[in-house]
């Protein structure tokens, strides 16, 4: 079972407005478990590649390893709490190392910082472009830059503290190699005073390493394999989350290698226009290539640690990875894979917003202006007339005159109840900025530095009090 912490959940109402603060953070499995899954035993037959892989990135082998990784951004409290997990298990098992991989092989615009302005209806998204658009190219292939100035804008002390704290690290790591390291640096640098030192590595870069040369080797010597087994993989792990959904069968986690007229490889090209997939038949410059998803993590998992902490996303599509690597490599080597954990948080800012009628919103009156009975209950005539559709054939005239039945009653109820309609159109229109703001308010994806650094702690100290609970 997860744990699941509640920290902070303060709710102050006014007469038009509504304050809402919350903290929460989830781990899984429960934290007392994560160390002996670190240590168990597990097939070794990589054992001599995933020392020397550890030996090439600066990790000392004989030691066990938690790492995490995420994309180079200046992140939202929800992954901070995979470097605090971090942390906090190295407070409490002082043999064990930590690693952050940062993936560069992401063309994520991490130059790109949302910033929440004004108050009430007021209450509005500004975007902050701190550093150069993406573009298409892998963050490790786009140079380190010069910070922008921010919007002029209403913010938070806490919020206006954090743009200059920002735009500070940025600058401090503007030599960095490349762009991917700048944003990693000055991300590090920001969230050392609740996490501590965590060292950082390229993600992208272990496919140059022991591991990434073992995995390449294995990838060019039967391409086809590789990527049908990635793709019965994919599918395979779609349908079973299909289950869990009334059949609904969810968008895949990763691209199908053989959608297309050619077979496509789990990496990708790095060219200065932008990265590009890399084709079975196609000849591979190692220099040039940047793993895809479930190929970077594998290599972490592999090769890089005993134990790797993903928020909720990753950890679904990490699942898809594990099928992969058992269908292409075998169960030995799926069974070497270094266990999976979850760390993830919920932290919104105290940001002010008008109260929201949810029932008045714009998908409530389209389904009203639809409806026959007119939101009317105990009356079954909408059902009648949707059963009337269904049961004639397809391209029928039955099928055409019941349709057009249904759209009579519906223009028919909507004359009788002119003036209802009228009212919550009103009260549609009334709302809309009531509605944004409110959604700007309950988003828990601003950067975590633009909260006040107590309730990062009080995150983090709870965090560190359930590595110490048993």
């Amino acid at each position: 079972m997860p744990e699941r912490l509640n920290i902070i959940s303060s709710r102050e109402a006014h007469e038009h407005k509504i304050e809402v603060m919350v903290t929460e953070a989830i781990l899984k499995p429960e934290p007392h478990l994560w160390w002996s899954a670190t240590l168990a035993e597990r097939p070794d037959p990589l054992a001599s590649i995933r020392r020397q892989t550890r030996l090439s990135i600066g990790l000392d082998p004989d030691r066990p390893v938690l790492a995490t990784g995420h994309q180079a951004q200046i992140w939202h409290p929800g992954i901070l709490a995979k470097d605090l997990s971090l942390a906090a298990a190295s407070e409490v098992h002082e043999d064990l190392q930590t690693v952050h991989f940062i993936a560069d092989h992401d063309a994520n615009d991490g130059g790109l910082i949302s910033l929440p302005s004004g108050s009430g209806p007021s209450l509005q998204r500004l975007e902050w472009r701190a550093l150069p658009s993406a573009q298409g190219l892998c963050a490790r292939d786009r140079p380190a830059g010069m910070a922008s100035s921010p919007p002029a804008g209403e913010f938070l002390p806490s919020v206006l503290a954090g743009i200059d704290s920002i735009r500070e690290a940025l600058e401090a790591h503007r030599d960095a190699e490349s762009l991917a390291m700048q944003i990693g640096a000055a991300t590090a640098s920001l969230a050392a005073p609740f996490t501590g030192s965590i060292p950082r590595r390229s993600m992208s870069g272990l496919l140059e390493s022991p591991i990434g040369e073992w995995l390449l080797d294995r990838l060019m010597s039967d391409p086809t394999a590789a990527a049908r087994s990635h793709d019965v993989a994919i599918e395979a792990h779609r349908n079973h989350r299909a289950k869990d959904r009334g059949g609904r069968a969810p968008r895949a986690v990763a691209r199908l290698l053989g959608q297309g007229p050619r077979l496509e490889l789990p990496l990708w090209r790095s060219t200065p226009d932008g990265r590009v997939p890399v084709f079975a038949d196609e000849k591979i410059e190692p220099g040039e290539l940047r793993p895809r998803a479930m190929l970077a993590t594998a290599l972490c998992r592999l090769g890089a640690c005993d134990g790797f902490v993903h928020g909720l996303g990753g950890a679904i599509y990490d699942e898809a990875m594990e099928l992969w690597i058992s269908n292409w490599l075998g169960e030995d080597i799926a069974g070497s894979l270094a266990p999976a954990f979850v760390a993830t948080a919920t932290c919104r800012l105290p940001l002010v917003a008008p109260i929201f009628d949810r029932e008045a919103d714009p998908t409530f009156l389209h389904r009203l202006r639809n409806d026959p009975d007119l939101g009317s209950e105990g009356s079954g005539r909408r059902d009648e007339l949707l059963a009337a559709i269904t049961e004639a054939p397809r391209r029928s005239l039955a099928r055409r005159q019941a349709y057009l039945r249904l759209r009579a009653r519906v223009q028919a109820a909507r004359e009788d109840q002119a003036a209802r309609l009228e009212a919550v159109e009103a009260r549609v229109r009334a709302q809309a900025d009531s509605q944004s703001s409110s959604m700007i308010a309950e988003d828990r994806t601003w950067a975590f530095p633009l909260h006040e650094a107590r309730a990062l702690k009080t995150l983090g100290s709870s965090i560190r009090a359930s590595f110490t609970s048993v």
